[in-house]
């Protein structure tokens, strides 16, 4: 007999609409699914680039990501390998692997981001919520980092 304690979980139906709004690195995100409503299981996050707009040379030391790009079209380079795609591209992103994204358009472009476990929601709502504040600085990012091991890297 299983005597793991599960927690009970509930369906969820968030439309855009409905979903709070962050805004970390002066990027327009929300949060669609939280961490919290799948038990750490993952997190799921809409998120507008303006052109020219995404993040560098990145990775996560515990955490897979996936992306699903709703609208326009990004420069994508993981693991030093770069390509151009657009709407109806899925990546995977294993953890411990180097990766950034760029909207190489010239309108704003959309995509999805879910992070296996969750947390990603987490990190990015501190850093929102630190820069609203008036009080984000690279020290304040350098903790954040650390706590949610997620490393900037150097650039290539």
């Amino acid at each position: 007999m299983d005597t793991r304690i599960v927690p009970l979980l509930r369906p969820v139906i968030t439309a855009p609409e409905q979903a709070p709004a962050i805004k970390p690195f002066n990027l327009d995100m929300k949060v669609l699914l939280t961490t919290e409503d799948t038990a750490g299981a993952m997190s799921v996050i809409m998120a507008w680039h303006k052109p020219g707009e995404g993040p560098p040379d990145h990775l996560h030391f515990d955490q897979e990501e996936i992306f699903f790009i709703v609208d326009g079209r990004y420069e994508l380079t993981i693991d030093g390998h770069t390509s151009i795609n657009g709407s109806g591209t899925l990546v995977f992103v294993p953890r411990n692997t180097v990766h950034r994204f760029k909207n190489v358009g010239e309108t704003p472009a959309c995509m999805l981001d879910w992070t296996l476990p969750g947390g990603q929601d987490r990190y990015f709502k501190k850093i929102s919520e630190l820069a609203a504040g008036g009080s984000f600085t690279g020290d304040k990012l350098a903790e954040l980092n650390k706590e949610y091991n997620t490393a900037f890297c150097s650039a290539r």
